[in-house]
């Protein structure tokens, strides 16, 4: 089994927990979490990704994480200096961010590659997933395995196309969250019929492919939704 490591959000938890310590505290930390996430998912290899700074999202969309605005915690760079020399992560291809490359790599044939993330959007991908156990001393969350499949995963992207991404600073449908989301999609049992409803709730259909092409977690590094749209539209 090799583990797929969303780096991203291994040194922010670890550099975050670690704001009020020195360093040497936030690298034990990336290299505790990094061994749990070996053990549990039972690998024997991995790949960790980091994101570059030429996100192709923000091209599409210039708003895209805009409302990210909050100070990066002070080891954030350092650890990922330290993730990219000693513990060989390595950097998304260039314009994609870690979530794609993650989404690239996940094999969907034989079962032999876990992603290990806390990102819902990562749901979009079939295979197997790991989300890891955090929270405080008040409250927590348990860890989860889960067996993504085909379908599923694309209703969970269809249903984040009409409610919208709040992390990515992506609006979605005005008025329509999760709730009315899934309603409309509860009777669909194919792509085509999830895309059209979709497709069919827009007003504009420009904006339902700029904020599709955000939220769509690539498959291969020339993939877009774009392609989908074209082979589902039918015009």
């Amino acid at each position: 089994m090799q583990a797929l490591i969303d780096m991203d959000l291994v040194v922010y938890r670890c550099a975050a927990s670690a704001e009020n310590d020195d360093l040497g505290i936030a690298i034990y930390r990336v290299n505790e979490l990094l061994d749990t996430l070996l053990e549990k998912t039972q690998a024997t290899s991995y790949r960790a990704f980091l994101s570059g700074g030429d996100n192709f999202r923000k091209k599409i969309y210039p708003e895209y994480k805009a409302n990210r605005t909050a100070e990066k915690p002070k080891h954030l760079e350092a650890l990922r200096e330290y993730s990219l020399k000693e513990l060989s992560a390595e950097l998304a291809p260039p314009t994609l961010e870690a979530d794609d490359a993650m989404g690239i790599f996940q094999d969907k044939i034989d079962g032999q590659t876990t992603i290990c993330s806390l990102d819902k959007d990562m749901l979009q991908v079939p295979g197997n997933h790991y989300q890891w156990a955090f929270g405080t001393s008040k409250w927590q969350k348990d860890e989860k395995f889960i067996t993504q499949t085909d379908l599923d995963g694309l209703r969970l992207f269809y249903e984040q196309c009409l409610k919208g991404d709040k992390a990515d600073n992506v609006k979605g449908i005005a008025g329509l969250g999760e709730v009315k989301a899934r309603k409309l999609l509860a009777h669909c049992s194919s792509e085509q019929e999830m895309f059209d409803v979709v497709r069919q709730a827009y007003s504009n259909d420009d904006e339902f492919k700029m904020n599709a092409q955000c939220l769509w977690i690539l498959r291969d590094t020339d993939d877009s939704f774009l392609n989908r749209y074209k082979e589902l539209s039918n015009d």
